[in-house]
């Protein structure tokens, strides 16, 4: 009963939404490609996808929508074919969920945590070890989060009361998710431009009507450059 618990209280420190396959996504891109092929050519030239740019909220400008083509364009040939749109807009999509958290929630998008009834007195750095042990043969995910929080225990124990308790535990992950979001804010600009890519495909998707990426949407495939 006691494992059960500490698991438990490991597992809201690690929670996240499941992934959407990467199938799922391009099955959504392909219907989405149909509603671009406006005029049933079986592909689309640098001119449709512009245009299909330029209905978003954050269209490109003509030398970005080109080095996006590009990109999409896998033969190089100046045709985006519906394989290849789906192909390369699942990759991008499925590769950059889980990046970003969704703004006004907790980390990976989950509402902010009060804890649980009868755990918000805290574990000390001698529980969470033994917890550690506990669950290191049965759930080594936990395990690793839990480990995580006894590296930095100085750091999550706000109140310097000798304990961790949950809220400490989830304002530590998000102290490191904004690390790790001014880390990308930072990047190079071949960086930047991928993300942006990455932003604008989720964009388009559901400006389209893709119920897959609405769904990711939902599970926090969330963007912000």
């Amino acid at each position: 009963m006691q494992i059960q618990s500490q698991s438990l209280w490991a597992n809201r420190q690690l929670q996240q939404p499941p992934k959407l396959s990467q199938e799922q996504i391009k099955a959504d891109a392909g219907a989405v490609f149909q509603k671009l092929d406006t005029q049933q050519k079986g592909y689309l030239e640098q001119a449709d996808f512009s245009a299909a740019l330029s209905q978003l909220q954050q269209s490109a400008d003509d030398g970005q929508s080109a080095e996006w083509f590009s990109q999409l364009d896998a033969d190089q040939d100046g045709k985006l074919t519906s394989d290849e749109f789906s192909t390369s807009v699942s990759e991008q999509l499925y590769n950059a969920q889980g990046k970003f958290g969704m703004p006004g929630g907790g980390p990976q998008g989950m509402p902010p945590m009060g804890p649980p009834p009868g755990e918000d007195e805290g574990k000390t750095v001698d529980e969470l070890s033994a917890m550690v042990e506990e669950l290191s043969s049965t759930d080594s995910k936990a395990a690793a989060g839990l480990q995580s929080i006894i590296d930095q225990f100085d750091s999550a124990d706000a109140n310097k009361d000798g304990k961790v308790t949950m809220q400490e535990a989830q304002a530590l992950k998000q102290q490191s998710q904004s690390k790790t979001d001014s880390t990308t804010t930072t990047a190079s600009t071949e960086d930047s431009s991928q993300l942006r890519l990455q932003q604008t495909l989720m964009q388009l998707m559901k400006t389209y009507g893709a119920t897959a990426s609405q769904s990711a949407d939902n599970q926090s495939l969330s963007f912000s450059v």
